[in-house]
């Protein structure tokens, strides 16, 4: 029974350890998880597997942005399911991740909070787990004294029941120890720091926990690199780098890659150091480790300096500046110190005490509202009744306000309108951050592979550099899809914002409906070389010249001729042989406007769907094939012009959009 308990603990702290990739886990990519989530029904389950998705990108290299949200998703669920221990399990996550990006005021504020709800529910696991974070917080920003004191409470805990194991052997006691040891190496006791890192490796040899061996290993191949042990440096390195592995713990073996970098280069074996280094380099950037980052960028800094490749030294020193002013910004570290214990707990019962001051007087005045709503109600009904006799000159003003009303009405639903127009445009806005990313990344990835391809072939390792030149297409052919979709979308977007500036002039609408006709059928077959239509045109030659800006009403003729190809288009793949794809484009003159009709013998437009077709985003094509802003764009253009645009259809049969302008 012992030995079953010390493993159920061992596995908690293993899944809460800060850097690490959940042991649950294991292989399975985000969307299998995001596949699991879909077809979840139990809101605890859901919770959890959002958890778990928001560790994937916080430590598989999607960046923070995605982890916060998924994060937010889950505690949103387990505050409505009303479950505090799961609540206050997705917090502490929240608090590592704010340490693990930089953000330790943030990271130190939510662990307080933390270690008082942890308190309030007797959870004596997490209470050991928040303290321990506020530890690593103080030890990212530098004060180190104050992580020390930390730890040392921690070792104060292990005299209680909870966490021992008959007063010895426990996983508490290896994570005491462990760092314990790094807080002593921070404050140069070399001393203390060997003897509480061969204590853990003891017990992590003892319990033969690969989870625990894959710390205690790293921890003393750092050790050893840090007093020139060369030898025993290597060896626990690489022991480290196996073990992390082993348990998917892949921020130990990011940093055994760089203790290796260090062996090599204090033993002038300047092609491992420099493989490793790179490794470190590249490993921490996809795992977005500004730490790990930091660290290799300097090393390799010095690996160049010393070959006398002074303009990748000054790169990458410039890197490591860059990122250890972001972690260890004075700003933020002021900010830290300011923050103490027992005035962030007085700060946090002072504002449960204003929350609760604020219910009650919302409580007062929602009472004191029906009160007054109640008064009106009899006001208004003595009004009312009073009135009566004036019936008729009542419903006069009625018919009056109701007129208003209707109009104000309809002026409302156009503010909502663009509105919401607004709001989805900064959301879209805000995705395609998404894309951007994934083309930074993967384009310096790339960029770090053609070095190593360059090497390896000039070792003549040429089944090695094929290998890399596979994953350097496959880096361009991601770089190419997500750089389209941005594109489109910016496009769209900025297309659908943007007034014209243009000036109006004389211009020959016979001639732009046959050069974008022919324009829009030659793009199609450049990106479609099975694409087949007939076009023709029927225009009324008498028309003069039309006061207009071409460019718009050129891009208005374009997507409306685009959308008539991509209607018959469709049509073609299910109709028989004897169907003949055909678009038209007309123009005359009708009781002094200029008429431009643009027909196709398509699929038409389902009835129940005309009445959305002009309202931005709205798209009947396949997602990703089209924006749902053109018809939007194109209504907002002809309005601007004084003239209208209406459409006529029948499903099954084609459609026919028809422009209105003023011929002058």
């Amino acid at each position: 029974m012992k030995k079953i308990i010390r493993s159920v603990i061992c596995l908690f702290f293993l899944c809460t350890m800060r850097h690490s990739v959940s042991a649950q886990l294991g292989t399975r990519s985000i969307d299998s998880l995001r596949n699991n989530l879909s077809k979840e029904k139990n809101d605890s389950l859901k919770a959890m597997l959002l958890l778990k998705i928001g560790n994937q990108f916080a430590y598989e290299g999607n960046g923070p942005d995605s982890a916060y949200a998924y994060y937010q998703k889950a505690l949103d669920i387990a505050s409505e399911i009303k479950n505090p221990h799961l609540a206050l399990s997705i917090n502490y996550r929240l608090a590592s991740m704010y340490n693990v990006t930089g953000n330790f005021p943030a990271s130190l504020k939510q662990s307080i909070e933390n270690l008082r709800q942890s308190t309030a529910l007797k959870d004596s696991n997490l209470i050991f787990f928040v303290k321990r974070e506020i530890m690593w917080t103080y030890k990212g920003t530098g004060d180190y004294s104050k992580a020390l004191e930390i730890c040392l409470e921690l070792k104060n805990l292990l005299q209680f029941p909870f966490y021992s194991a008959n007063n010895s052997d426990s996983p508490y006691d290896f994570m005491v120890y462990n760092n314990l040891a790094s807080c002593y190496q921070d404050m140069k006791q070399t001393d203390s720091s060997q003897h509480y890192r061969q204590m853990a490796f003891s017990l992590s040899m003892k319990a033969e926990d690969p989870g625990l061996l894959a710390l205690s290993t790293i921890s003393l191949g750092d050790f050893y690199l840090t007093n020139n042990q060369l030898d025993s440096s290597l060896l626990y390195n690489r022991l480290a780098v196996h073990y992390g592995q082993l348990v998917g713990r892949y921020d130990i073996v990011r940093e055994a890659y760089l203790g290796l970098a260090g062996v090599f280069e204090h033993q002038k074996k300047t092609d491992s150091a420099f493989s490793y280094a790179r490794l470190a380099f590249s490993k921490n950037k996809v795992a977005n480790d500004s730490t790990g980052m930091g660290g290799s960028a300097l090393m390799l800094s010095k690996l160049f300096a010393q070959a006398n490749r002074y303009d990748s030294a000054y790169h990458y020193l410039s890197a490591y500046q860059a990122i250890n002013a972001n972690l260890v910004s004075r700003e933020k570290i002021n900010k830290v110190q300011s923050l103490g214990f027992n005035e962030l707990i007085r700060q946090n019962e002072l504002a449960q005490e204003h929350k609760e001051a604020i219910q009650q007087y919302q409580t007062r005045l929602k009472v004191y509202s029906l009160i007054a709503g109640l008064s009106l109600l009899v006001l208004i009904t003595f009004i009312l009744f009073r009135n009566n006799r004036q019936k008729q000159k009542a419903n006069v003003v009625l018919e009056n306000t109701l007129s208003n009303l209707r109009s104000t009405q309809a002026q409302l639903v156009q503010s909502e309108k663009m509105a919401g127009l607004g709001e989805l445009t900064a959301g879209i806005a805000h995705e395609i951050q998404n894309p951007l990313n994934f083309v930074n990344n993967f384009s310096e990835i790339s960029n770090e592979l053609i070095d190593e391809m360059k090497e390896e072939l000039s070792k003549g390792n040429v089944k090695e550099a094929k290998i890399i030149a596979g994953d350097i297409k496959q880096n361009l052919e991601k770089i190419n899809h997500h750089g389209k979709r941005a594109d489109s979308i910016v496009k769209g977007m900025l297309q659908h914002s943007r007034s014209s500036t243009g000036q109006k002039e004389p211009a020959d609408i016979n001639a732009l409906c046959d050069e974008y006709l022919r324009l829009a059928f030659h793009g199609l077959r450049a990106r479609d070389k099975s694409f087949q239509a007939n076009f023709k045109t029927i225009l009324d030659h008498s028309i003069n010249k039309v006061n207009i800006v071409p460019q718009d009403i050129g891009r208005v003729l374009l997507n409306l001729i685009n959308n008539a190809f991509y209607a018959v288009q469709e049509k073609a793949k299910t109709a028989g042989e004897g169907y003949s794809p055909t678009v038209t484009v007309s123009t005359q003159k009708e009781n002094g406007q200029l008429i431009i009709a643009v027909a196709d013998n398509g699929t038409g437009i389902p009835q129940q769907l005309i009445d959305k077709i002009f309202q931005p985003f709205f798209t009947t094509k396949p997602t990703g094939s089209g924006t749902g802003l053109g018809l939007s764009l194109a209504y907002d253009i002809i309005k601007a012009h004084g003239g209208k645009l209406n459409v006529t259809t029948k499903e099954g049969e084609g459609t026919q959009f028809i422009i209105q302008l003023p011929n002058h």
